[in-house]
């Protein structure tokens, strides 16, 4: 299970050996309900299958980056059908209502595939590991999942809104200083704007914010001295939260968003249905995270009945650090992974 951690280390002769232990997966390219796919089917097939959904991060390679197609090689290595799903918006940093439903069509036509009728899993990493989380605790798929992997999710979107503009998240009522890497402070700014109902207001901000470079410094300072009266209701309510650095206004600027923004941001928080998730959940995340507090984890494991959570000392965000040094961190990782593969291949298993 450490085949898609080799193919995506950078490293060519590891990737290499990758693809050679993995051997000949049958790769194709379809579309799910619309969304585009990568399968990976094994070079021996037996019916039923064991199916996973792989979900990937923000990242502009998409389910191409090397990580992915490790993930889905190694997958079909095992016996297992892997499909590496893109919904329009996700590499780009938009995690959006849309982008969570298209999500969900993608899994519900990957269930629905005549030629798959074993069990069903979700895996997904940063961004897709969040999406993954939120539909395991969906009402139309939480029964019929039977595992989770999610590594390094963002669990609660309004905390997170807290953190990328004031440098705070709370903990036990207290508001405590974290600075997040400029990386999430763009996403969120992107996935903000793409809440707003299409118009000019949403078209110019989105323009803004999409020309940005995806690990420039300080994304959101033009927000700070962006012309308030030339936006509707909505976009300016949204400017002025991403404006903000002030720890003490937050809840204020929050409060006004409108509710159906606000409804937006609980859809998107895997937080919030964590209690309704039925299957066995693998999480693991960084201990010292460049862009999430470990807090943002916990409560979720606290919420979330059927979970193993993993701390990883060496985990650079979704990235482990390939090194002698870390060999017991690589260990405890593949553990999650080799406890998630027993519970996607024996159903029985991981609900008992």
């Amino acid at each position: 299970m450490l085949l898609a951690l080799a193919a995506g280390s950078g490293r060519p002769s590891l990737a290499a050996a990758a693809r050679r232990i993995a051997g000949s997966a049958r790769v194709e390219e379809v579309e799910l309900a619309g969304v585009p796919a990568t399968l990976y089917r094994p070079a021996r097939d037996a019916l039923p299958l064991p199916g996973v959904v792989v979900l990937p991060g923000v990242t502009r390679q998409g389910r191409r980056h090397p990580a992915f197609v490790g993930a889905g090689t190694g997958l079909a290595a095992a016996g297992v059908l892997a499909a590496v799903v893109e919904p329009r918006g996700l590499s780009i940093g938009e995690l959006t209502p849309d982008v969570l439903a298209r999500t969900h069509a993608a899994v519900e036509a990957f269930a629905s595939d005549p030629e798959r009728a074993g069990s069903l899993a979700l895996a997904g990493v940063s961004g897709g590991a969040t999406l993954a989380l939120a539909l395991a605790g969906a009402p139309a798929l939480a029964a019929r999942v039977s595992a989770v992997l999610a590594l390094s999710p963002l669990c609660d979107i309004r905390e997170a809104l807290r953190l990328v503009t004031t440098d705070r998240y709370r903990r036990q009522g207290a508001l405590v200083p974290f600075r997040p890497g400029s990386f999430l402070r763009l996403v969120l700014a992107r996935s903000a704007i793409a809440w707003l109902e299409d118009g000019p207001d949403r078209r110019t901000l989105r323009e803004h914010v999409l020309e940005l470079d995806d690990y420039g410094a300080e994304p959101l300072r033009a927000f700070r001295s962006w012309p308030l009266d030339e936006l509707g209701s909505e976009a300016r309510a949204i400017v002025r939260l991403l404006a903000n650095d002030d720890p003490g206004r937050f809840d204020e600027l929050y409060g006004v968003l409108p509710d159906d923004l606000q409804e937006t941001v609980g859809l998107l928080s895997p937080l919030r249905v964590a209690g309704d998730v039925r299957a066995p959940v693998e999480l693991v995340v960084a201990r010292e995270d460049k862009y999430v507090p470990l807090a943002d984890a916990v409560a979720l494991a606290s919420a979330c009945p059927k979970v193993r959570m993993t701390v990883i000392d060496s985990l650079e965000h979704a990235v482990p650090r390939v090194s002698p040094g870390a060999a017991r961190d690589h260990a405890r990782l593949d553990g999650a992974l080799v406890r998630f593969l027993s519970a996607v291949r024996s159903p029985s298993y991981s609900r008992g």
